[in-house]
């Protein structure tokens, strides 16, 4: 049985393929077979990263696939060691299945209020239909060079009750590196890769730290 982890969002924008890339390339470097369901049918952006990815043949590969709903995405489950869900860049019904589904969710949001807000509402949404606050977790992305509102961001998130596993610089280089297929921990700065492992390795620490199924996988 694949662990899930899904990185949702209330609202496009926010990082959250980024986010998923950089789960996959990092699990997959550590020879788990992975899959990225590709939720977003209309936007299609990690399937259509991935196909660069591979036209160059980077290493680690992996695998993406679109999916209209979460039922067909788990017939998957079998095959995989790790399913990373990329939801759509709007909060519906299919959003709190995927979470339903998910041992692991992560809410990728930026600095401002208005990124902070409808995330930390989802997350609520999630809790009031019966997902633990353990198994939910914030990262900020696009973060400009202001310490202050780095710091204000992750009180915001930690206030609210929820884990911040780190955060994602605004970099041309991370950019540079989705053009060609790479992810965000595969730039050819140490210093910027170095910043997004953090991010990695909250999430590892989260899923290390759910229940005994979770740990055995």
């Amino acid at each position: 049985m694949a662990i899930k982890i899904a990185v949702l969002s209330q609202k496009g924008g926010v990082g959250k393929s980024t986010l998923a890339r950089c789960i996959a390339v990092e699990y997959a470097s550590h020879n788990w077979s992975v899959k990225i369901a590709d939720m977003d049918l209309k936007q299609r952006t990690v399937t259509a990263w991935n196909a660069m990815r591979m036209e160059r043949g980077f290493e680690p590969s992996i695998e993406v696939q679109g999916f209209a709903n979460v039922k067909d995405a788990l017939k998957q489950e079998s095959n995989y060691d790790l399913i990373v869900f990329d939801g759509a860049g709007q909060a519906d019904i299919q959003t709190l299945n995927i979470a339903e589904a998910s041992d692991f969710i992560i809410l990728p949001t930026g600095v401002s209020t208005d990124d902070l807000v409808p995330q930390i509402k989802l997350a609520h949404e999630f809790i009031k239909k019966g997902i633990e606050r353990k198994r939910i977790g914030f990262s900020l992305s696009r973060v400009g060079s202001s310490e202050r509102e780095l710091s204000d961001a992750k009180e915001y998130i930690e206030v609210a009750g929820y884990r911040f596993l780190g955060r994602i610089d605004e970099k041309t280089s991370i950019t540079q590196a989705h053009d060609i297929g790479k992810a965000a921990n595969e730039t050819k700065y140490s210093t910027v890769n170095h910043v997004v492992d953090e991010v990695l390795q909250g999430v590892i620490d989260s899923i290390e730290s759910l229940d005994n199924k979770i740990e055995a996988a």
